[in-house]
């Protein structure tokens, strides 16, 4: 039978007591009400040694048993009478034990003290804890961006079994974190996966499907919710048709600074328009993807190292995803681009010139989930060189129209109506 495996290990704070525990006496008395049988007396505590007892309190007694058969008793003086009043104790590994049974008794042994009788077995360390439960100690929170190894082995994954789920550390987890997990084998099944449930067997996010994978070890990502986090507080587990793990790694997440796109300092220049609903996941989110190429093969002919692709959105669901791709080299490989997220668009500054060419050659693949695409806009960087006295009366020139926008062609350059030097 395939096992599910539930993560708990490096998740789990260590254990740290937070019972107090005061050693009030030491020393070495035997203990005995027949000195015929066993040398000794019976022992009362000095006085005041007690101060502060609470009920619930712990009294532990190291013992040492001098007979075979020793006889264990322990007394404190109740009442106005002050009565011998025996306790009931327990005695294992060398420890008799009381716990404090009410308010009152506390008092009257915080009074009175205790008496220590019975027949042949030496005490020789007075101590009381304070009961208190045991705490889990919080581990110390992760900063921003910053990766923890949760977990790292391999594990064979199944993925319609029920398991026991287990606590976890709350501080650990958060909003918008990933968790990120190394497969290295997808296994035999004709639809493999990887996901992702909480305590109540609710499915985290999307799952991972690994059909189309073929390069090992890949790393399947969950993006964490809200509402994930709550559910996962008392513990997870990953499942899997037949699919092996090694790692599990939680990365915290980290707001990214955004470079700003003034609209000004560009020249834009939109290359299509539609409505098309993007999605990577259609069971999920109803749609697609978007591959300029297939629309039109020149669409984004002439781009060039430093300009902005601006792919405008709308409708766009809570934790939409936006991804761009670019099929580079020779062999077309699907690429990923790092886009930055605006305020109705996201955008992409190409990098190379070896970027440039591979997306004007083999376009644009727009991904994601949740949002439609509505408009993509190519835009062009404005020098910020001046040029003095360029004007179309002062300068042999010619008037060029390109893209809908009229330029000065001088000495081979364009320039545009106020004397600013375009780079096209």
């Amino acid at each position: 039978m395939r096992k599910i495996f539930t993560f708990i290990a490096a998740l789990a704070a260590t254990l740290c007591l937070s019972a107090k525990e005061t050693t009030l006496w030491t020393g070495n008395e035997p203990i005995s009400w027949n000195p015929e049988v066993y040398q000794g007396s019976q022992f009362e505590t000095p006085e005041g040694i007690f101060t502060g007892l609470q009920k619930d309190y712990i009294i532990k007694v190291s013992v040492t048993a001098a007979l075979d058969e020793p006889q264990y008793v322990l007394t404190y003086k109740a009442g106005d009478s002050w009565e011998w009043t025996d306790l009931t104790t327990t005695v294992e590994d060398g420890t008799m034990s009381y716990t404090v049974a009410s308010g009152q008794i506390a008092t009257e042994i915080a009074d009175r003290g205790l008496i220590f009788r019975g027949q042949g077995y030496n005490i020789t360390a007075i101590i009381v804890d304070d009961n208190q439960p045991d705490e889990p100690e919080q581990p110390e929170p992760l900063q921003p961006g910053e990766e923890k190894v949760l977990w790292s082995g391999s594990e064979t994954l199944a993925w319609n079994e029920v398991a026991q789920q287990d606590s976890m550390t709350a501080t650990l987890l958060g909003e918008k974190d990933q968790l990120i997990v190394t497969v290295a084998d997808k296994g035999s099944a004709e639809w493999p996966k990887v996901l992702l449930r909480d305590k109540a067997s609710n499915q985290v996010g999307d799952d991972i499907l690994l059909s189309d994978i073929e390069d090992f070890p890949y790393n399947a990502m969950f993006t964490l919710t809200a509402a994930n986090v709550e559910a996962m507080q008392g513990g997870f587990k990953l499942c899997g048709d037949g699919v092996t793990v090694t790692r599990l790694v939680l990365k915290k997440y980290k707001e990214e600074e955004q470079p700003v796109v003034p609209a000004e300092e560009y020249t834009d220049t939109e290359v299509w328009s539609g409505d098309v609903a993007i999605s990577w996941n259609p069971e999920a989110y109803q749609g697609t993807e978007l591959d300029t190429y297939s629309i039109r093969q020149d669409m984004l002919a002439g781009i060039a190292k430093d300009d902005s692709l601006k792919i405008y959105y709308a409708e766009a669901i809570e934790d939409a995803q936006f991804a761009l791709t670019y099929k580079a080299g020779d062999e077309w490989t699907w690429t990923d681009l790092t886009v930055t997220n605006h305020e109705g668009f996201f955008a992409y500054k190409v990098a190379s010139d070896e970027i440039a060419q591979d997306i004007a050659d083999h376009g644009l693949v727009i991904r994601g989930q949740g949002y439609h695409a509505i408009r993509i806009v190519i835009g062009k960087p404005q020098s910020t060189e001046a040029i003095e006295d360029v004007s179309e009366d002062t300068l042999p020139s010619a008037k060029v129209l390109k893209n809908g926008v009229l330029y000065i062609r001088y000495n081979g350059q364009l320039f545009d109506v106020r004397g600013q030097r375009i780079r096209l």
